[in-house]
């Protein structure tokens, strides 16, 4: 289904959808897949923010905003991690989150944009990722190019989009690849959860922040100790802490992915308990 969604997307904003796209799948199931969506989101997050990590604590050059490069190395992670079987369901999730978040400032006017940010306006990211997704796997991530309206030949090229940017992160992170000598570990902190006590139950259930620090070892030697916090921060958001050496993921953001996914995405009229 989550191949599909762009597509129904497109209806769901034309038509104005009050529920009934779904009308076929219970409460429970429309609430795990919004779940789902929150968690696989949290992973594509994780990845984003230790990509800023890499760059404080080793060092890194970037050319370019840091945002759009910590956003390639994330999607190049999850396209390549073998041993997390729901990697591409994760990159087909997070592509969807910022081209909903886009979908919802559609109206807006010009002065309620920054394009000074250091970000990529959403439906960029959306579909930055997604060329590198179909770049470096055509067959699985066809459907989806398709579903964003991607031409052949763009998504023909992106293939070479995607072989320069994992050849350029290689490049920078191998002088810090593991080799004899084993890095600095990380540290893996849940924090009360308070209201938000499901999406840390369901943090720690899927070893989201667990298998990003174990990636995260036994690939490259960290000069210090590193820690990754799940906590309530009063808003929705991530980033990593460059004095405290630190990254931290904040429950209040599974929360508001959670209610994207189940109000904007499915159009879902009931409350979740």
């Amino acid at each position: 289904m989550t191949a599909l969604r762009a597509a129904l997307a497109a209806t769901i904003c034309v038509c104005g959808l009050a529920g009934g796209a779904y009308a076929q799948e219970s409460d429970d199931e429309i609430l795990a897949q919004a779940m789902d969506f929150a968690m696989h989101d949290a992973a594509f997050t994780m990845y984003h923010e230790i990509g800023h990590m890499l760059v404080g604590e080793l060092g890194l050059p970037v050319l370019g905003k840091e945002e759009d490069a910590v956003d390639t190395l994330a999607t190049i992670w999850l396209l390549t991690d073998d041993s997390d079987e729901d990697s591409y369901n994760a990159l087909v999730d997070s592509a969807d989150g910022w081209y909903f978040n886009a979908v919802n400032s559609t109206g807006s006017s010009l002065e309620d944009f920054s394009y000074y940010t250091d970000h990529s306006l959403d439906i960029q990211r959306a579909y930055n990722m997604v060329c590198l997704m179909v770049g470096k796997d055509p067959d699985a991530f066809g459907e989806t190019a398709d579903n964003y309206e991607m031409d052949t030949d763009q998504q023909e090229a992106c293939s070479y989009t995607y072989e320069q940017a994992a050849t350029s992160w290689e490049t920078l992170l191998a002088p810090h690849a593991v080799d004899k000598d084993e890095g600095a570990p990380i540290e893996v902190i849940y924090e009360d959860a308070g209201d938000y006590e499901m999406f840390a139950e369901e943090l720690k259930a899927r070893g989201i922040m667990e298998h990003a620090a174990e990636l995260v070892m036994s690939n490259y030697v960290l000069p210090g100790p590193v820690t990754f916090r799940a906590a309530q921060c009063g808003e929705a958001n991530a980033y990593y802490s460059p004095s405290d050496s630190e990254v931290t993921y904040c429950y209040e953001l599974a929360e508001d992915l959670y209610y994207l996914y189940l109000y904007d995405i499915v159009g879902w009229s009931d409350t979740a308990e």
